[in-house]
């Protein structure tokens, strides 16, 4: 019965592990970009970005959100681009696509340094 218990646990682990490998932070980096492309989606350009995941950025933004419904990660990129400051923002392990062979990372956390 224990040994079925450690195998359950160790595959319960792999699990958890395997899911979050993509999922991480950005880096400390400055906004250096912000472009709105409508009143739902807004990609945010980082001077660097780690790109946990891989996703399809290019110059037009590293990560993506809704000023809509994120109203508060919104705001602290903003007042940390017109500051000139530095953040760091932890990207899911989602890649959100928007045009043909692009796709941004969907933001889970944002500090403001």
């Amino acid at each position: 019965m224990k040994k079925i218990f450690d195998i359950l646990v160790i595959l319960v682990l792999l699990s958890f592990a395997n899911s979050s490998l993509s999922a991480g932070w950005s880096g400390n980096a400055t906004v250096t970009g912000i472009y709105v492309l409508n009143e739902n989606r807004v990609l945010i350009k980082l001077s660097s970005f780690s790109n946990p995941d891989n996703c399809q950025t290019n110059e037009q933004g590293d990560v993506v959100l809704n000023p809509t419904t994120q109203k508060a990660w919104f705001t602290v990129l903003l007042s940390a681009y017109m500051a000139k400051k530095t953040v760091d923002i932890y990207v899911t392990s989602n890649c959100t696509p928007i045009w043909g062979n692009t796709s941004y990372a969907d933001i889970g956390h944002v500090r403001l340094l």
